[in-house]
């Protein structure tokens, strides 16, 4: 029962839209033969609706106890079931289909509707198909970046399988007094450019120690801050001194006088020294102390390899900065000993 009346609701409203619709769409003088024939066709569908609807309610009363909604467990029941399907079948397929009249609209509301679904598809699909488009053009540069660096690694390759070639095919044409005079020459080369790559370095570090980190070391040792806690420190801080929290004094008249605990604390520091001590002279002891220490871990380190160890005469501040740096470390056993940190060791193995 209330099949039909669905049917019936769901065509009305979708004949009112249709009409709301071509009404938009047609001349004024248009809409009115238009909306007769809609109310025209509608009818006729209602018509349609309650004679089938009439039809319906005549079989399931003709059929009775024969119900075919549910298949029946009895093998005789169950027959009658399938001749009913079957004489239903062969009188629809025998029988015309119901067609709208020639003058009626329902057949431009369907290519309407159905063009409708066909456009809103289109559109749907065009969209998905867009960011597929998208998506596949980043996938390209990317494959063209990587196919870029292919190249250049595939071209560097063979650039170095190049040379290994040609070096192979010289070395293979020399003697064995030729190729070890090669090899001497080269490896006294590179020895060179070793010695040189080092002067400069050294050079460099000792410019570096004495124009910054000296006065820095000689903050520290003299009760200042941990170097890397101040960027500069300048000479009036030096000769001013620290209190016991670390922070630089107030700077005093130049008086002449020799600040008696100062230069004790430097005495301690750096051993006795002649006459009143100087900001110079504490910078320069600083940087002495600083270059000897490298000096002697390199020289250690070149003759007798990177697990000898440095024995210190004391605690200073050159070593701890070099142990804050992860330059140096301490023996296992012996804080009074350091040694290089062997950075390529791993590479070597």
């Amino acid at each position: 029962m209330a099949e039909p009346v669905d049917a019936l609701r769901k065509l009305q409203d979708y004949v009112r839209k249709a009409k709301d619709t071509e009404n938009n769409a047609l001349p004024p003088g248009d809409s009115s033969v238009y909306a007769a024939q809609l109310e025209a066709a509608f009818e006729e569908l209602s018509l349609q609706v309650v004679g089938e609807k009439k039809a319906l309610e005549q079989l399931k009363a003709n059929i009775g106890d024969s119900s075919v909604e549910s298949p029946s467990t009895d093998p005789k029941k169950r027959l009658e079931q399938l001749q009913i399907i079957k004489a239903a079948y062969a009188n629809l397929t025998q029988a015309a289909p119901t067609l709208p009249s020639p003058d009626s609209p329902l057949p431009a509301l369907l290519a309407l509707r159905n063009t409708h679904k066909v456009f809103t598809e289109c559109k749907d699909s065009a969209l998905i198909t867009y960011q597929k488009l998208s998506e596949a053009r980043k996938r390209l540069a990317q494959e063209q970046a990587d196919l870029h660096d292919a190249q250049l690694i595939a071209a560097a390759l063979e650039d170095r399988i190049a040379k290994l070639t040609i070096e192979v095919q010289e070395k293979s044409q020399n003697s064995p007094e030729e190729a070890a005079r090669a090899l001497i020459a080269s490896q006294e080369q590179r020895r060179q450019l070793l010695e040189e790559e080092t002067r400069k370095l050294v050079k460099a570090l000792a410019r570096f120690i004495k124009s910054h980190l000296a006065a820095l070391l000689a903050a520290e040792e003299l009760g200042g801050p941990v170097v890397g806690d101040l960027l500069d420190v300048s000479d009036e801080m030096l000769a001013a001194g620290f209190n016991p929290r670390g922070n630089a004094k107030k700077p005093k008249a130049q008086t002449g006088e020799v600040d008696t605990k100062r230069q004790k604390r430097i005495d301690e520091i750096w051993g006795p020294q002649e006459g009143a001590i100087t900001e110079d002279h504490e910078r320069e002891a600083a940087a002495t102390e600083m270059r000897l220490l490298t000096e002697d871990l390199l020289n250690v380190a070149a003759e007798e390899g990177t697990g000898t160890y440095v024995t210190l005469t004391r605690d200073s501040a050159a070593a701890r900065f070099l142990i804050r740096a992860k330059v140096v470390q301490f023996h296992p056993r012996d804080a009074r000993k350091l040694r290089l940190i062997d950075f390529g060791r791993e590479l070597d193995e």
